[in-house]
């Protein structure tokens, strides 16, 4: 006679560590400023402008600054991604162990470096939920000719301060925030994306240091109460 299999469900399985998004931004910002510094090389040529910036001379062309704006932009992308650079050297990566984030409930784990860090006052550690919205322009998520504004609302932020001197290197900096119950999920990632309604939770931690500050950003998943992970 065959036996029976137990019936008993599997124990959830706690979340992955999570690594903190500052190697990928440098990557990604890298990229960016790349394309803006080709597209502002291109244009001069493709569109024959001469490059005249004498606002007086008659033969002088608007359009001459728009090259310009790229450059600009792709020269604050490149800073941007330096800076990451120099924090992934400087502090290596950041893990989060953390359970799940749902509403009405509370959000805790630890941020453990995988370097020892000796800042010179304590850390904070910030929780923020930001939503995408659309003014102006025609219709929503439309790409063809779009030419909408896209703005940013902060609908919950709650900070928490971990004196240095608590923070054990071996454990990690601990944290804990209470979700409110009416609390929207999340549904985008830790960037800025151009879509309507686009609502995204991220986690930060923050310490001054010698030169470069300590920072490491995560992607936080809300998800609804009942709703799998």
């Amino acid at each position: 006679m065959a036996r029976r299999r137990s019936q008993q469900p599997a124990a959830a399985q706690p979340p992955a560590p999570m690594v903190d998004a500052n190697a990928a931004n440098a990557s990604s910002g890298y990229f960016f400023a790349g394309a803006m510094v080709l597209i502002a090389a291109l244009i001069p040529w493709y569109f024959e402008l001469p490059l005249n910036f004498n606002v007086n001379d008659r033969e002088f062309n608007p359009l001459v600054f728009v090259p310009v704006v790229f450059a600009v932009i792709g020269l604050y992308a490149l800073l941007k991604a330096i800076r990451d650079t120099l924090r992934v050297r400087k502090f290596g990566a950041t893990t989060l162990e953390a359970g799940p984030a749902k509403p009405g409930g509370r959000f805790e784990g630890r941020l453990r470096s995988s370097r020892d860090l000796a800042p010179s006052g304590d850390y904070v550690v910030k929780l923020r939920c930001i939503r995408t919205y659309r003014v102006g322009g025609p219709a929503v998520n439309s790409t063809a000719g779009d030419k909408s504004t896209y703005k940013e609302e902060l609908r919950y932020e709650e900070k928490l301060v971990v004196p240095r001197g608590s923070v054990q290197p071996s454990v990690g900096i601990p944290f804990a925030f209470a979700i409110p119950a009416d609390a929207l999920p999340s549904n985008g990632p830790p960037v800025y994306e151009r879509q309507h309604g686009n609502v995204r939770w991220i986690l930060t931690v923050t310490a001054p240091m010698p030169g470069v500050d300590y920072y490491a950003v995560f992607a936080i998943d809300m998800r609804r109460s009942g709703q799998n992970n």
